[in-house]
């Protein structure tokens, strides 16, 4: 934002109090505006036509059109707009209708002053510095203002159901890209709070992500190799705070510039990616060439894959960019794969068998399964899906370059709305 520059902000409520009490709350911001007040949806159409404002605060419950419906006209119109809905409810179907509709946060009313000030310069900030995607099938990554520069690919695990075993399959993915290629292989705990790689991989140290996340305008290779931990299996990894209060200081912007430096040092970044509806979750999925997205055979991790896939589409990932991967895979459930395949109309596209006891006494150890028991068949589906990830690669020989030819349009309802920058936070009282 350029200098004595504001953040000119609309806000819509119904409610006049609210309105005023809001108003009131950003009137000593010295870099905030406040250009305009509406009482309803179809008049915040109005405004926001006139007044172009930058953030619109939108309550989502007016009595003559909703705040989604007038969310998802405004940004029909005006797509640069970044909506932030307020609700006093905080259920789930709000929080997906809203992403749905364009808005890029969500907070629960009553809403502090705090988080005001700061999901309005963070919407803000990201629409001004959020990247544009290139086509992912012709380059093999994402994501970087540089053109034909070598950069390493970034594999993002994620679930948008915790409790899957992202963890144990990133770690014993990364191990496996390294058998297979003998590159340089990077893995990174991007669950900042609650990270699990120090355990699985039995590793300690006194560096962790936020020696890098303090960090962040001096990344180079020789930072990296000083931070980042080595495993036995040659492989690099950057660990996750012990405490979950460190964790918290790690944001998107740091994520997103860590892995940025990772990839131009390493040949493969396998990032181990919360499962949560967050900016950080975003910023490893937006920057990744492929996101190895695990499912169990449970309906509820159906229904949030279903949730998932919907907003991916929303944010212009091509369909190839997101691959299903069928985690604890059994036959003693009463769901098929077949069935996940034809209710979501999408292929699984690799299948981890079962081996949770197995998994949990190696894990005991300290030893990856794919070192201590490399025949198990877990461990050969892993090798099969790292093949698979690593197919490109190792046929040039080479690191992904970019092109720079942009991402096509997608057609449909995708097309009409471009990415809005995705997961947004979720404040709950």
């Amino acid at each position: 934002m350029a200098e004595g520059e504001k953040i000119r902000v609309l806000i819509v409520d119904d409610i006049v109090d609210t309105r005023e009490q809001l108003e009131k709350l950003l009137f000593f911001e010295k870099d905030i505006e406040v250009v305009g007040k509406a009482s309803s949806g179809r008049e915040a159409i109005a405004m926001a036509g006139q007044l172009h404002p930058n953030v619109i605060l939108m309550d989502i419950n007016m009595p003559d059109m909703d705040g989604i419906a007038a969310t998802e006209a405004i940004m029909n119109k005006d797509p640069a707009i970044q909506v932030i809905i307020m609700s006093v409810q905080g259920e789930t179907d709000y929080l997906r209708r809203a992403m749905l509709a364009g808005a890029r946060e969500f907070l629960t009313k009553p809403i502090s002053a705090d988080d005001l000030y700061k999901s309005i310069r963070h919407v803000h900030k990201l629409a001004a510095t959020r990247p544009k995607t290139v086509n992912l099938a012709e380059s093999g990554a994402v994501n970087t203002p540089q053109r034909g520069v070598e950069l390493g690919q970034i594999i993002a695990v994620f679930s948008p159901k915790g409790g899957v075993g992202t963890s144990v399959v990133a770690a014993n993915l990364a191990i496996a890209i390294r058998q297979l290629t003998s590159k340089k292989v990077a893995l990174v705990d991007a669950n900042a709070i609650f990270g699990d790689l120090a355990v699985i991989l039995n590793l300690r140290s006194d560096k962790t992500i936020i020696d890098l996340a303090q960090r962040t305008d001096e990344l180079d290779e020789e930072l990296l190799e000083d931070v980042l931990a080595t495993h036995t299996s040659q492989i690099k990894v950057l660990l996750a705070p012990p405490d979950p209060q460190r964790g918290e200081l790690v944001n998107a912007e740091h994520v997103r510039a860590i892995l940025e430096a990772l990839r131009r040092s390493f040949d493969f970044v396998i990032v181990d990616t919360p499962a949560s509806f967050q900016d950080r979750s975003l910023a490893s999925l937006d920057l990744a060439t492929r996101i190895v997205t695990l499912i169990t055979l449970e309906m509820h991790c159906i229904r949030d894959l279903t949730l998932f896939l919907e907003v991916a589409d929303l944010l212009g990932y091509p369909q190839e960019k997101t691959m299903l991967v069928l985690n604890k895979a059994t036959n003693r459930t009463g769901i098929k794969a077949e069935d996940i395949e034809k209710s979501l109309q999408r292929k699984v596209s690799h299948q981890i068998g079962d081996a949770g006891h197995d998994v949990t006494f190696w894990i005991n150890q300290g030893v990856p399964l794919i070192i201590s028991k490399p025949n198990h068949q877990f461990s050969r589906d892993i090798l099969s899906l790292a093949r698979d990830l690593t197919a490109a690669t190792r046929a040039t020989g080479s690191k992904g370059t970019l092109p720079s030819k942009a991402l096509p349009e997608k057609a449909g309802k995708a097309a009409e709305k471009p990415a809005q920058g995705g997961f947004f936070r979720f404040f709950k009282r």
